[in-house]
Parts: structure tokens; sequence; C-alpha cells
């Protein structure tokens, strides 16, 4: 299984014992490898096995320790597809993105929604 590192915002943390909680916040979920979080970033990283990481389970984690996960949402309107493949290749290739939580590409409607962490734009590679 490959791995990759997904940076977290989270907000709310007030000192470094914020983060330190956040890191014993007992991550022992299916996929999840390390987590390592900066107070002074406000972010959390988080390394995954990609095929196996759930990341709303994770968002849902760090807010059920009191904490705020901040994302954007971008609705994107998508033409050309032709099949339920290519929505798949759509929601695959967009959630390597650095920086993106989710995906959800719906053939019928041509639409798309991506929930991502803006700060992470420009690191994108997919």
């Amino acid at each position: 299984m490959s791995e990759k590192r997904i940076d977290i915002p989270i907000t709310g943390m007030r000192c470094a014992a914020c983060a330190n909680r956040i890191e014993k916040g007992r991550f022992r979920m299916d996929g999840v490898k390390e987590v390592a979080v900066n107070f002074a970033t406000e972010k959390a990283a988080v390394t995954v096995e990609s095929d196996a990481a759930d990341l709303p389970a994770i968002r849902a984690k760090i807010q059920s320790l009191g904490y705020e996960v901040t994302e954007r949402d971008l609705h994107l309107q998508l033409t050309g597809m032709t099949c339920a493949a290519c929505s798949a290749r759509i929601e695959k290739v967009l959630s390597r993105m650095s920086g993106v939580y989710n995906v959800n590409v719906n053939l019928a409607l041509e639409t798309g929604r991506v929930s991502w962490d803006r700060s992470n734009y420009h690191r994108c590679t997919a």
C-alpha cells in the first residue's frame, strides 16, 4: 500500500498542549500511520495508507476532541463525461491532490464537489 501525507487545518488550539492532546487523541484507525500536530501552523500532518484511510472519520475524531477542521468547498460544472468510469477517474485524480479531503462527482448532473484546504492548493500533485 502506498502512503501519503495530508495536512489538515485545525482551529481552536490555544497552546502546545492542545496540539499534544490531538496527537494523543488515539488515532487508532485503519489506514492512519502517524499524526503530528503543529500548533504554530495550526495543522495536523497525518500520514495515511491511501487505500485504507477514512478521512471523514479522521476529521470527526479531531472534532470530537473539541477542535474544528477548516476546509473549503469547490463546486464544479463538468462536461464531457460519458460513463461512470469517467466520473470515477475524476474522483480518483482529484482525491490524490494535496489538501483534498473529499471528492464527489455526479455523472447525471455533470457536477462535482471538492472539499479541500485552500492553503495547500499550490502544492497539488495529480
